[in-house]
């Protein structure tokens, strides 16, 4: 199936099969990015290297950062450490980002203590994403109509996380595969313009049901 969208993005956002090494899509899909735009990818061991490469071999590329959240589900392996977190690799497409950091502040651990002589409360988080969680009983998880939970759901805190410090009210952001639609919540809820793609049927009318009263004029 082949899409056409002529509106370009502020952000990219792609959270895809992570076992899939074919990266073709990439090439597709950068050049929808305005200058300076971010390319926002979600992965894990399986590809996370072969990813990494193929952001840096891109045009004008700069790489931002690389976030490792830490979740609740993973390969449970009896001879090794257990894979429970995703990467998430940002590169630019320039050099001149936004980044506020204001907006991802986090409790010091030395808050209240003689080892805080500055006397504030709160740091920017680190690039290791530890206090964010998505468990199976959440009210926010989306389940099909036969019951079963949505796979892989990703929590809108960690939205917060990934999407706040980099984008300002107004900003388009493109979620290349959609899922459930949690990109499309956050963006609708925090002002920012949306437009999401999802291949399959009943996953594409969960995002509907679940976008619909957010946004009226943007499910087609």
């Amino acid at each position: 199936m082949n899409i056409y969208i002529s509106q370009k993005a502020n952000v990219i956002f792609a959270d895809y099969v992570y076992e899939n090494l074919n990266f073709s899509w990439i090439d597709r899909w950068w050049e929808t990015l305005y200058e300076d735009g971010l390319f926002i990818a979600m992965t894990d061991y399986h590809s996370i290297f072969e990813l990494g490469v193929k952001l840096k071999s891109m045009p004008d590329a700069t790489f931002v950062n690389h976030l490792v959240w830490k979740n609740e589900w993973g390969n449970h392996p009896k001879d090794r450490f257990h894979q429970c977190f995703d990467d998430i690799l940002i590169f630019c497409k320039g050099k001149d980002w936004k980044f506020y950091s204001e907006r991802v502040q986090v409790e010091k651990a030395t808050a209240n203590t003689k080892l805080n002589p500055s006397g504030r409360q709160t740091k920017t988080a680190t690039a290791f994403i530890s206090d964010i969680c998505l468990t199976t009983t959440s009210k926010e998880r989306i389940k099909t109509e036969d019951g079963h939970l949505i796979k892989w759901q990703k929590p809108i805190a960690l939205m917060d996380r990934i999407f706040l410090p980099f984008t300002d009210e107004g900003d388009i952001i493109l979620d290349l595969f959609m899922g459930s639609g949690t990109v499309g919540e956050w963006a609708f809820r925090n002002n920012r313009d949306f437009i999401g793609i999802e291949n399959n049927p009943e996953t594409f009318s969960l995002a509907s049901k679940r976008l619909l009263p957010l946004d009226k004029n943007s499910i087609v």
